[in-house]
């Protein structure tokens, strides 16, 4: 075996010289001072392993590893600095791995026994074919989504997932260097890198893709799951790689740096993604008591109880986004709209509709809602809210209690109730009443547009005992009775679906 060396200096060169010559017999150890000297005979001498100083490369060394790749030479780095740009260059370059200094002689003698054994068994591989090609498993894109054969051999399917698409490349590479024990076929996705392989041993399988993962981990610390779909029937691999696809979708619940085994595909759990009206009530109590224990046990029993069979994770999604409605009601009660709060409110809606795992989630939400109500206590506290804000926000928080009125408004701020429907007719322009009504019925046109609950439940819901008075004040303020409205609301529903 012929070995080139580049070291850190020439102290190095001679440890590794007497690490390798000493214990592996049969290797033929040269030893260079620069780059552009071992570039310069590389044509002449191809060496089966280069060992290369990463830490001295300078920008033009590039090219010189891209020569290696051009001329299929395996390397194997030497480095000082457990970056990420190390492993990155490593991986870009098709480096066998990576050292890191202080070198262990251990690891430098594994990885050249391992470089040895496996070039031996290619130029074996080679002269037994007598120049015949390597049979390689010849199934393409088409047959993962427009073609619908059934195959002859079982299969197992592996996704590769990572929350930054920008690692997927890493991937890919790491994988065309990793040696599979079987036949097996990579395909680059969008989302994932999946891999197509025969499992006539099952157990083997386990071990590359565990042996795989911690690997991966030693030498780029980014996540990634693996989700292993083993398929023994001979469906199509149309089929396969939809369930697949649809395994994948555990990751969401149970997170990164896992190998998930999976040989069946189970019915998503149905759930109803929006806030019921009592639970909707529910946060607006929570928010206006600022109750941020009450909060997060909620928030934590509903998004991080999920057990198998998981709902979808976008049904999931659409209701942290009717959480973060209820959020947003409360910030324009207290006009909380400056923009750095806008930024913040914004980029959880993004966390919400983007982040691959629900915990991850529920911790952004949870900080954000905390330093929200912080804001609002600060507010409160400084003193900078008018008394017509003041009862506003009482009445937000209490119209859905028919026994609520303006003594109970007058009673929480401490003030003479006559004196509190002098001062907030004459600051508002309307009547305590008059303002009350408002917010119920605009709560009614809201539980008419989006439920079908029975005008007796909404009427109760709202803050009115009697629905016939219900009817009455809706009559009176919207120009028509609550069942017309609903009418109205479900005409204009199906000519909208008529015309599309």
């Amino acid at each position: 075996m012929n070995i080139h060396v580049m070291a850190k200096d020439k102290l190095e060169a001679q440890g590794i010289r007497w690490v390798i010559e000493s214990h592996l017999p049969g290797i033929r150890l040269t030893v260079w001072d620069s780059i552009e000297a071992f570039s310069d005979v590389l044509q002449n001498d191809r060496p089966d392993l280069v060992i290369l100083d990463m830490d001295s490369w300078m920008p033009g060394n590039e090219g010189f590893c891209e020569l290696l790749q051009r001329h299929k030479i395996r390397w194997l780095g030497l480095s000082s600095e457990r970056i990420f740009q190390t492993a990155y260059r490593a991986l870009r370059f098709r480096a066998e791995d990576v050292i890191f200094r202080p070198i262990s002689p251990d690891d430098l003698k594994k990885h050249i026994q391992q470089i040895r054994y496996q070039t031996r068994n290619v130029q074996q591989l080679y002269s037994n074919q007598a120049g015949d090609q390597v049979d390689t498993y010849t199934i393409d894109y088409p047959d993962l989504v427009l073609l619908d054969k059934n195959r002859s051999n079982p299969i197992t399917m592996v996704a590769f997932l990572t929350p930054n698409a920008e690692t997927l490349p890493l991937i890919y590479d790491a994988l065309q260097r990793y040696s599979f024990p079987d036949k097996h076929r990579l395909f680059a996705l969008s989302d994932f890198i999946l891999c197509v392989q025969e499992n006539e041993k099952i157990e083997s399988i386990r071990e590359v893709y565990h042996s795989f993962l911690s690997r991966w981990k030693e030498r780029i610390d980014e996540p990634l799951a693996i989700v292993i779909n083993i398929d023994s029937s001979r469906g199509s691999l149309k089929k396969t790689y939809q369930q697949t696809r649809q395994l994948t979708k555990v990751v969401f619940f149970e997170g990164y740096d896992i190998v998930l085994e999976e040989n069946k595909q189970m019915e998503p759990l149905e759930m109803d993604p929006f806030l019921t009206p009592l639970e909707q009530r529910q946060w607006i109590e929570m928010l206006e008591t600022r109750n941020t224990k009450a909060i997060r046990e909620w928030v934590e029993r509903e998004f991080l109880t999920y057990e198998r069979p998981y709902p979808d994770p976008e049904m999931v999604r659409i209701r942290l986004t009717s959480v973060l409605a209820q959020i947003r009601r409360h910030m324009k009660s207290y006009n909380l709209l400056s923009v750095s709060l806008e930024a913040s409110y914004h980029e959880v809606f993004k966390q919400i509709i983007h982040q691959s795992v629900i915990y991850q989630i529920v911790q952004e939400l949870l900080t954000f809602i905390q330093n929200l109500l912080l804001l609002v206590q600060e507010q409160v506290q400084d003193g900078s809210l008018t008394l017509v804000e003041k009862v506003q926000e009482m009445i937000e928080s209490n119209y859905w209690d028919a026994g609520w009125n303006l003594a109970a408004c007058a009673e929480g701020l401490r003030m003479n109730k006559s004196t509190l429907s002098r001062r907030f007719s004459t600051e508002s322009g309307q009547s305590f009443r008059t303002y009350l009504h408002q917010v119920r019925i605009r709560e009614a046109k809201r539980l008419l547009q989006e439920t079908d609950l029975s005008l007796d439940e909404v009427s109760r819901l709202i803050g009115y005992a009697h629905q016939t008075y219900f009817n009455a004040k809706f009559k009176q303020l919207e120009g028509c009775t609550p069942s017309a409205y609903r009418t109205g609301i479900e005409r204009g529903k199906s000519n909208i679906r008529k015309r599309l």
